[in-house]
């Protein structure tokens, strides 16, 4: 079994688990490897409970204190996937794989507290992915839209520009490090402020990891924080966004435009790509009408 730095591998009854040192030998951690117990248990609030994927949030006393924490369950629901398993780890511990990635380049994380693997022979059944909770924190469109609805237009102008040069700085930094998140929509970007001043946390890190980050990649991102924050703000304050994630290369007039070229095309493409989808799940040749 692989071992990550900062976790200890653990085998109860028929779970692998992978938790943070300072859960060793804690009480808790039996509960832990049955986690679809604690899902289902009647303190937990369920967040999402989709085909891939079910959420929920629960109290927990973990390292003698009680704890909030996040428990995602990646359904395997295909034989295709079952039997990739053979081969790959589960998106729990890539997860926690991702999490302490990001940690060691310097960004922020919701505490990641432990993996849990189920197989049958070497096939995987269920994973589990835990984390801590983030107090008071926000995802980056509820935190605008909560901010804004307080504001009176010249502070929400001023509150606008500073979420923009943050954001920006944000992608910026992560490129620049050259770390790819495959899903850098705005739900997963949350957002603590504290005395004025604001951090942020990467979520959903499964498929996040350093890798060689091509233009086509840092596009991806770019299209997918636009579509989904970007549309709430005004074509010239996405452009302002472009701007500061550029910095100097912003100047030059080929390089900008070729830029916008590139995110307005794979925007593009994506909107009609969930149409296609939204029509098939309507029943709908979207070609045709």
């Amino acid at each position: 079994m692989e071992h990550l730095p900062e976790h200890l591998f653990l085998k109860i009854g028929a779970s692998s688990l992978w938790v943070t040192r300072e859960l060793a030998g804690d009480p808790g951690l039996t509960r832990l490897a049955d986690p679809d117990s604690l899902l289902a248990s009647p303190g937990c609030k369920i967040i999402k409970d989709q085909k891939k994927i079910k959420v929920g949030r629960l109290r927990l006393e973990l390292g003698g204190q009680q704890r909030g924490i996040y428990l995602k369950r990646y359904n395997v629901f295909s034989w295709r996937y079952r039997l990739g398993s053979l081969f790959t780890r589960s998106a729990a511990y890539h997860s926690l794989r991702g999490a302490e990635f990001f940690i060691e380049a310097g960004f922020h994380v919701a505490p990641p507290l432990a993996a849990v693997e189920e197989r049958r022979g070497r096939v995987l059944q269920k994973s589990f992915y835990i984390s801590g909770e983030i107090p008071k924190s926000f995802t980056l469109g509820e935190f605008w839209a909560a901010k804004a609805a307080a504001l009176d237009f010249r502070e929400i102008w001023r509150l606008q520009r500073c979420l923009i040069t943050e954001a920006a700085a944000l992608f910026q930094s992560l490129h620049r490090k050259k770390i790819y998140h495959n899903d850098l929509k705005e739900a997963n970007i949350l957002v603590r402020e504290e005395a004025g001043l604001r951090q942020y946390y990467f979520t959903d890190l499964e498929r996040a990891a350093g890798r060689r980050l091509s233009c086509r990649r840092k596009v991806k991102n770019l299209v997918q924080i636009d579509r989904t924050l970007g549309r709430k703000f005004s074509r010239g304050r996405r452009l302002a966004f472009l701007m500061a994630y550029l910095g100097d290369g912003f100047k030059n007039k080929s390089a900008r435009r070729r830029w916008i070229f590139r995110i307005v095309r794979e925007g593009r493409r994506r909107d009609l790509r969930s149409l296609a989808k939204q029509s098939r799940k309507n029943g709908l040749s979207w070609l045709g009408r």
